[in-house]
């Protein structure tokens, strides 16, 4: 539940273009607390104190992985760009009028000082032995340049045309894929849906008859495009489909789709998440195509693989 609500909120946030350190390891380090930060405001953030303790293990599971020189090299980049933005954070909401919506960069960089500062000084005693400084540190929070797994199931509904009929259905559908990201926001996957349809489809009178159970298989290439929490998706892929009634026919198709959702932060070596989609097929059936959109939720996992 509580990652549920994270991602719901997480949306929305840090969608604005990032700016990062010059050091790789820096700018990893850094955009991990990013996502600390922003995933934690999402539920709203109140007493820093209470708020950076909360986040001390996720922050030195990435920062006791990470060379000395590169941490001062991300505090020094941060108070340059405190500066550059009009820092010190305080000044700065007193000089704009006490509005916290007119100074949300600053802030962001203020809550990831604290961060880094709060595991700096905790390092020493808390970091455990086996975590040693990787060179270059790749990230614990972020996935570029990985090869990954992605699992998600979810329901969905559904509006089915075909010639001069329209009626709703119901079903559901789960997903394996295998991708790779390439930089900070591109990542693309292939894999296959399996999916389950139930429907009480009208005859020719418009009067409904039984149950009938159908079957979809989509083999989809996805693009994903990152942000900081979140992610847009687009999809496109080969469709077949059959029902009960008619085992021995596969019809053919085509599946465009499109979604949005977010990852919460890792939970020991998967990210969950969750996102929205809507897609539309076209299954090619004699006399007359067969239209299907479809509307739906899904949860699932992205797994790190190297």
């Amino acid at each position: 539940m509580r990652h549920a609500l994270l991602l719901l909120a997480a949306l929305t946030a840090g969608a604005c273009a990032r700016r990062v350190p010059p050091d790789r390891s820096a700018a990893a380090l850094y955009r991990d607390l990013e996502r600390l930060v922003t995933v934690a405001e999402t539920t709203g953030w109140d007493i820093d104190r209470k708020e950076v303790e909360g986040l001390e293990s996720e922050a030195l599971d990435s920062l006791c992985r990470v060379d000395p020189l590169a941490r001062r090299n991300l505090r020094e980049w941060l108070d340059e760009e405190t500066a550059r933005a009009g820092g010190p954070v305080e000044a700065a909401w007193r000089a704009r009028g006490k509005r916290l919506g007119a100074i949300e960069t600053l802030l962001r960089l203020h809550r990831i000082g604290l961060v880094l500062d709060d595991a700096e000084r905790i390092a020493a005693v808390d970091c455990p032995f086996w975590l040693e400084p990787e060179e270059p540190f790749r990230g614990r929070q972020i996935s570029d340049g990985r090869w990954q797994l992605h699992a998600s199931g979810g329901g969905k509904g559904m509006v089915v045309a075909q010639g001069d009929r329209r009626d709703l259905s119901g079903g559901g559908a789960g997903r394996l894929l295998l991708g790779k990201s390439f930089g900070a926001r591109s990542a693309l996957y292939a894999g296959v849906e399996l999916g389950a349809t139930a429907a009480f489809p009208k005859d020719a009178l418009g009067n409904r008859t039984g149950l009938v159970l159908g079957v979809d298989v989509v083999t989809p290439v996805v693009y994903r495009y990152t942000l900081t929490n979140a992610y847009v998706e687009g999809e496109l892929g080969w469709l077949g489909r059959t029902t009960e009634d008619r085992l021995d026919q596969l019809d053919q198709g085509v599946h465009v789709g499109a979604s949005v959702g977010g990852r919460a932060l890792r939970t020991r070596f998967f990210f969950p998440g969750a996102a929205f989609g809507v897609s539309w097929e076209r299954a090619f059936v004699d006399g007359a195509d067969l239209t299907t959109i479809k509307v739906g939720a899904r949860v699932g996992v992205d797994i790190d693989l190297w």
